[in-house]
C-alpha cells in the first residue's frame, strides 16, 4: 500500500528547517559570489577545489567531534572538554614527531618516533581522558557539564606541559597527508570524516547501542530497571567522544603542521553543541539524529564562509555568526514549526474542499 505524502510531518521536522536554512544561506552566498558553486580540478595537487568543497573540508573537525557530542547530548549531558582534547592530541603527536626540537630547530621530513606511535598514542590518551569524564559522571555522580569542565580548564595546560610551552613544527610528509592530502580527488579530511560518520552510524544504528543511549537519556532509572547498564553506556559514549576529539586534533595539527596548544580546538565544544542542536537533537536527551548533526556542522561552516564573503571584520565575525544561528534555531523552534504545520493542514483541507 502506498504511503500518502504527509506535508504536515515534513513541516514539523527540525531537519526540514535545517535543510531550508542551509539552502537559503547557500543562495545568499551565490548572490554575493556568483562563482560560488564552481568546482575546479588542480593537477598539481590532484584535488577538486571550490567553495562547496572547502566548506565540507573545513567543517571536518567539528563534524567528527559532533558525532560524539550527539550521543552525549542524547544522554542529556554536554562535553565541554572536546576542544582541550584537540589541543592535547596535537601536542602529543608533534612531541613524538619532533622530540629533538631543542637539538634540531629546523623542521625536516622525518619523525623521531615511530609514525604508528604518532597516530596511536594521541588517540589512546584522548580515549582515556574521555573515560575519565565517564568515570566522574557514571561513578562519581557528577553533572556532565561540571565533570567535563575539569578537562576543559586543565586540558590546554596539559598540552602546554607536554610540549614545555613550545610550538613544535614538522615537515614530515606522511603526517601532512592527514590534513592536506587527497584521495579520490577529495581532501583527506573529507574522506576521514565520511569514514568516521559511517562507522559511528553503523555502530549506533545497526546495533542496539543507539536505542540504549536514547533509553538512558530519556530516563536513566527506568532504563536501569529494564536491564540496561546505564553506567557502561555513559563510559562508552564519553570514551568515544574523547577518541573522536583525538582524531580531530590530528587533522587540525596536520593542517598547520604544528601544535598550537592555545588555539587548537578553541570554541570547538560550542560549535559541536550548536551543530547537534541545529541538527534537531534535543538538549533534554533522548532521540538523536546523526544526519542532522552533519548538516548542522555544514551549516555552521557555511555561515562562516558567508561572513568571509561579506568582508566582515574578524572582531564582528562571532556576533554575525551568532545572529544567523539564532535565526536558524528560531526557524526550528516548536511554535514556528507548529505554525507552518497548521498552515499546511489548512492548505490540504482547502485543496480537498474541506471545512476548517
Amino acid at each position: 500500500m502506498k504511503k500518502k505524502f504527509d506535508l504536515t510531518a515534513i513541516t514539523k521536522s527540525k531537519l526540514t528547517w535545517a535543510v531550508v536554512a542551509e539552502v537559503l544561506i547557500l543562495l545568499v552566498c551565490l548572490i554575493v559570489r556568483p562563482d560560488f558553486f564552481k568546482i575546479s580540478y588542480q593537477e598539481s595537487t590532484g584535488m577538486l577545489y571550490g567553495s562547496l568543497i572547502d566548506i565540507i573540508n573545513r567543517s571536518s573537525e567539528i563534524t567528527i567531534i559532533a558525532m560524539g557530542m550527539t550521543l552525549v547530548i542524547a544522554l542529556g549531558g554536554t562535553d565541554l572538554s572536546v576542544g582541550a582534547l584537540v589541543a592535547v592530541s596535537g601536542a602529543i603527536a608533534l612531541k613524538f614527531l619532533r622530540w629533538d626540537v631543542l637539538e634540531y630547530t629546523t623542521p625536516g621530513d622525518y619523525t623521531v618516533c615511530s609514525y604508528a606511535l604518532v597516530l596511536i598514542v594521541p588517540l589512546v590518551v584522548c580515549l582515556l581522558m574521555g573515560l575519565f569524564n565517564g568515570l566522574l559522571i557514571a561513578k562519581g555522580g557528577m553533572q556532565p557539564i561540571i565533570a567535563t569542565l575539569i578537562l576543559m580548564v586543565c586540558g590546554r595546560g596539559i598540552a602546554q606541559i607536554l610540549t614545555n610551552g613550545k610550538q613544535f613544527t614538522t615537515g614530515y610528509s606522511p603526517f601532512r597527508v592527514i590534513g592536506q592530502g587527497s584521495f579520490l580527488y577529495l581532501p583527506m579530511p573529507i574522506i576521514i570524516t565520511v569514514v568516521v560518520v559511517a562507522a559511528v552510524a553503523l555502530f549506533v544504528r545497526k546495533t542496539a547501542f543507539g536505542t540504549f543511549v536514547e533509553s538512558v537519556g530519556i530516563n536513566r532509572s527506568a532504563s536501569r530497571l529494564s536491564g540496561i547498564n546505564a553506567q557502561l553506556i555513559i563510559f562508552i559514549v564519553f570514551a568515544l567522544t574523547g577518541f573522536l576529539s583525538g582524531i580531530s586534533g590530528l587533522i587540525y595539527s596536520s593542517r598547520i603542521m604544528s601544535n598550537d596548544s592555545n588555539n587548537a580546538g578553541l570554541n570547538y565544544e560550542m560549535d559541536a553543541i550548536l551543530a547537534v542542536v541545529i541538527g534537531g537533537t534535543s538538549m533534554t536527551g533522548g532521540k538523536f539524529s546523526l544526519a542532522g548533526t552533519v548538516l548542522g556542522s555544514i551549516i555552521i561552516r557555511t555561515i562562516v564562509t558567508l561572513v568571509y564573503y561579506f568582508g566582515i571584520a574578524s572582531e564582528a565575525t562571532m556576533a554575525f555568526k551568532a545572529m544567523i544561528i539564532a535565526v536558524v534555531i528560531v526557524l526550528q523552534s516548536e511554535p514556528v514549526r507548529n505554525y507552518f504545520s497548521k498552515r499546511a493542514k489548512k492548505r490540504a483541507y482547502a485543496v480537498k474542499g474541506g471545512v476548517i
